[in-house]
């Protein structure tokens, strides 16, 4: 991905294969697996690519492409799949094509079939690489493909990237391409890089479908209670998974491969027009993630969820930013990161760069066999079903900022910012740093809810009254829900602005109170007071939900706005309480902060604010409480361990186990070894049996310890794993 595209990704902080879980639904190719090697996909996990992105201006450039040579180093660090380049964003073609435009220095020469054939011959799966939008090539030669931004300038003209439209006839153009890749070469899977719009387009062929669709002109005042405004912003990804599965379809009419399209789009914001129905497009996601294990972490439960087969993938380089082609992160954080994969059963696509005459370093491949070899031992053991109490709901419909409204869309200053993206880091690091069993679940597979005890609404900025129902179900049937901020308020124009789960919630909406600088909660019941001791408030950077407490509910804390209106302090005059900060009232305002209510069999919890999207210790000890308060335990596990060390608890049926992982997270390099105290519940009905350390099978010792097994681990530096057996 360029520079630009990288700005947008936010950084956080960051399945059956031997045993029960899911398995592909798509069938190899019949020379996929020779005797001794894993099958594609669901036996791969250590899976790689190298970018090569080069143009062909001066003879030199890939001018030593050796096939041999290059996938012998990939074979030697022990990959067991490669995604070779087709094209790149240079819209150049490295395969004999009768369709596009060769790579000059290829001189006659087929560099993606050569590297084909070198797979097949070192038991490698080979799967195409083919870059979608961003084709400098077509961007040249095809004025009317480009994207057009809103100001009428041809997009990234004075950029090292030329993006074109997916509704022109630019995909006319990939079809063709994908009918000649797929039909003439032997690979197992295709990945299409780039599935996003990099701008919101206002080309004429953009501008006449929505004006066919909609009859209407496309809107560039951002407006979220505009239904010309929001009608655009669903035809977008509508247009986008159009496109996808048009490629995809392309693909499984010729060939039954894998197919995946880039998903590291899941967590940006309304502006790529990314729907995460993309998965339809998919048999497995993937996308390529460079902010660090937390981050990956929470990537790899909501991938878990979302994709069709397992396991998935995440990718990531191997310097810390693609926009630097040598300095190579150092190993011990490369290997922390390839646990991460290891911690949730999915697979890892590591990411290398070509030089520019077509070589590579070998010395990276000489410390990458090690890496691949340490992880390689856990592989016969993942899989399986992730075991959790608690679900974050992520809701890519509320993914933009509602100060945004009224903006022209060539101003847009903060497009990146998203209240409910930052809640749902925030939750994730809550749930990770306080050992509580976490996935994730989205707006488009709110049927897993069902396989949970809890469920956290994280600053959810649109929820549909359908979407609304379920939560009630699930609270209703004795489910618990946690909801901050805005969380369920109906947005959509024409309508009142009320809580759709008012009833559950025990609140009615009256608007908004405080300052966009800071508020406060204060706590009026004992427990609370003494988790935010010594302080008296917790603050949060921003005003807060205004609601009337409906009769029966608990009010837990209160709001407590600033003594003085932050906004009016002046150099002249003075008027403000402290000249560096804006310090609370010296009394609680009435209106309710926290409120706990029953509703049917279940409870809920209501915040006036996200205060678990601020990384502050109180802010995270604050939510923690919160959520036990109204989920008690006993949890799927506890885990007395360091805050770094994050733990995952998979249930393999078929081969009567449980499967433990544990991760030290830590960010300082070298980790320093920590120790833990691990205590599983196991499944109902189920008797434990032996617990075995992986991946030598030394046994070790358990104890009951009320509805837990608990043991012990000593301590480890990064890794360690285990196996409860159960009858």
């Amino acid at each position: 991905m360029d520079r630009r595209t990288f700005n947008k990704m936010m950084a956080l902080g960051g399945v059956q294969v031997a045993s029960g879980g899911k398995t592909p639904a798509v069938a190899a190719s019949p020379a996929a697996s020779p005797a001794g090697m894993a099958k594609w996909p669901s036996q791969t996990y250590r899976r790689f690519s190298v970018d090569t992105h080069v143009p062909d201006w001066d003879p030199q450039l890939l001018g030593h492409f050796d096939p041999a040579a290059f996938i012998g180093n990939i074979a030697r660090a022990g990959f067991q799949s490669m995604v070779q380049y087709t094209n790149s964003h240079v819209g150049l073609c490295l395969w004999n094509t009768s369709v596009g435009q060769k790579h000059a220095n290829m001189h006659g020469r087929d560099f993606f079939g050569e590297v084909v054939t070198e797979c097949r011959r070192n038991n490698i799966h080979p799967l195409a690489y083919f870059s979608v939008i961003f084709d400098n090539w077509n961007f040249e030669h095809h004025p009317d493909w480009r994207i057009l931004s809103a100001e009428g300038n041809n997009a990234r003209v004075d950029s090292r990237y030329g993006i074109v439209c997916p509704n022109s006839p630019y995909r006319d153009y990939v079809v063709a391409c994908v009918k000649e890749i797929v039909g003439n070469y032997d690979i197992e899977g295709i990945f299409f890089d780039m599935t996003f719009w990099p701008e919101v387009c206002y080309c004429h062929h953009c501008a006449e479908r929505f004006r066919r669709e909609q009859n209407a002109e496309l809107p560039r005042i951002v407006d979220w209670n505009d239904p010309v405004w929001r009608a655009f912003q669903k035809a977008r990804p509508a247009w986008l998974l159009e496109f996808a599965e048009l490629v995809t379809g392309t693909v499984k009419k010729i060939r039954p491969i894998t197919v995946n399209h880039q998903y590291s789009t899941i967590f940006f914001n309304w502006t790529t027009g990314v729907p995460l129905e993309l998965t339809q497009a998919c048999d497995y996601v993937g996308g390529d993630f460079y902010g660090g294990p937390a981050q990956q972490s929470l990537v790899c439960k909501a991938y878990n969820g979302l994709s069709k087969t397992h396991p998935f993938e995440f990718h990531t380089a191997r310097t810390r930013i693609f926009t630097d082609h040598v300095t190579m992160k150092p190993m011990d954080e490369l290997r922390t990161e390839s646990y991460v994969a290891t911690l949730h059963s999915a697979a890892l696509l590591l990411v290398d760069y070509i030089n520019t005459d077509g070589t590579q370093n070998p010395q990276v491949y000489d410390a990458l066999k090690p890496l691949n070899e340490q992880r390689a031992v856990y592989e016969p053991f993942l899989g399986g079903d992730l075991l959790t109490d608690i679900a974050v709901y992520y809701d890519k419909n509320s993914m933009y900022n509602p100060d945004e409204n009224g903006v022209h869309i060539t101003k847009l200053t903060a497009a990146n910012d998203c209240p409910h993206r930052d809640a749902v880091i925030g939750a994730a690091r809550v749930l990770r740093q306080g050992h509580l069993p976490y996935g994730v679940i989205t707006n488009v597979n709110l049927d897993q809810l069902k396989k949970y005890r809890a469920v956290i609404l994280p600053n959810v900025l649109e929820l549909t009254p359908e979407q609304a129902e379920i939560f009630r179900a699930f609270v209703a049937a004795g489910g618990t829900l946690y909801a901050s901020g805005s969380s369920s308020l109906d947005r959509r124009p024409g309508h009142e602005r009320r809580f759709l789960l008012e009833d559950v919630l025990g609140v009615k909406y009256k608007g908004a109170v405080g300052s966009r600088k800071i508020t406060y909660i204060t706590p009026r019941d004992a427990a609370l007071s003494k988790v935010i001791w010594p302080q008296d408030h917790a603050s949060f950077p921003g005003t807060m939900t205004l609601v009337e407490a409906l009769p029966g509910c608990e009010v837990l804390a209160t709001i407590t706005t600033a003594f003085v209106d932050p906004e009016l302090g002046r150099a002249i005059g003075s008027h403000f309480a402290a000249i560096h900060s804006d310090p609370p009232a010296l009394r609680p305002g009435p209106d309710p902060a926290v409120v706990v209510h029953s509703f049917g069999k279940g409870k809920s919890i209501w915040v006036a604010a996200p205060m678990e999207s601020k990384d502050e210790a109180v802010n995270i000890h604050l939510t923690q409480h919160l959520l036990q308060r109204v989920l008690p335990s006993p949890y799927r596990f506890e885990l007395d361990a360091h805050p770094a060390v994050e733990m995952t608890l998979f249930d393999q049926p078929q081969s009567h186990r449980l499967l433990i992982g544990l991760l030290n997270m830590q960010t300082a390099m070298p980790p320093i070894p920590v120790g833990a105290t691990v205590r599983v519940r196991m499944p109902t009905g189920r008797t434990p049996g032996k617990l075995l350390r992986v991946p030598d099978l030394k046994l070790f010792a358990w104890e009951r310890k009320g509805p837990y097994v608990e043991f012990k681990v000593d301590p480890f530096e990064v890794f360690h794993m285990a196996i409860l057996e159960y009858a």
